[in-house]
């Protein structure tokens, strides 16, 4: 195989687990019920808000959070078969993905062990509701730095 191909396919597979990575630690966030576990640091943190912070205005918005849960769930079912799960494990990092799909599995309301879009769409986010002080459906700035403050 040349070289230059398997650098392409490393670079393809490195920025694979980059997105898986990332998703894990977005649905740790999205669902915040374990985010001080999860979250490695204050960088790491601020790194979930900003991507969840689509339209960059200093606010998540709950359409901001089902947004990127859709995107997450397109990158996740890497089968394309409608469902997350563990036939969508790649080969290389594995066990990160394991962490990804254990945090996703709270979404798994039929208990079938894996997740469907809908599900995830569905999925409640405790920890958005609490820090959402005033039930707007936004965590506005001052209410994500009570969130970050909490930790």
């Amino acid at each position: 195989m040349p070289t230059q191909f398997m650098s392409a396919r490393t670079s393809m597979i490195a920025k694979a687990v980059l997105a898986i990575l990332t998703t894990a630690a977005f649905l740790t966030l999205s669902t915040m019920s374990a985010s001080v576990a999860y979250a490695q640091s204050q960088e790491e943190m601020k790194r979930m808000l900003n991507r969840a912070d689509q339209d960059r205005d200093g606010s998540i918005s709950w359409d901001e959070i089902i947004a990127l849960r859709k995107s997450m769930f397109v990158r996740l079912d890497r089968n394309k078969d409608g469902f997350v799960d563990r036939s969508d494990r790649p080969p290389f990092f594995g066990s990160r993905f394991d962490k990804a799909l254990e945090q996703m599995s709270q979404f798994d309301a039929d208990g079938d062990a894996r997740v469907s879009r809908q599900e995830l769409l569905d999925g409640r986010a405790p920890a958005f509701e609490r820090a959402d002080t005033n039930k707007d459906k936004i965590l506005s700035a001052e209410e994500i730095e009570a969130m970050r403050a909490a930790q």
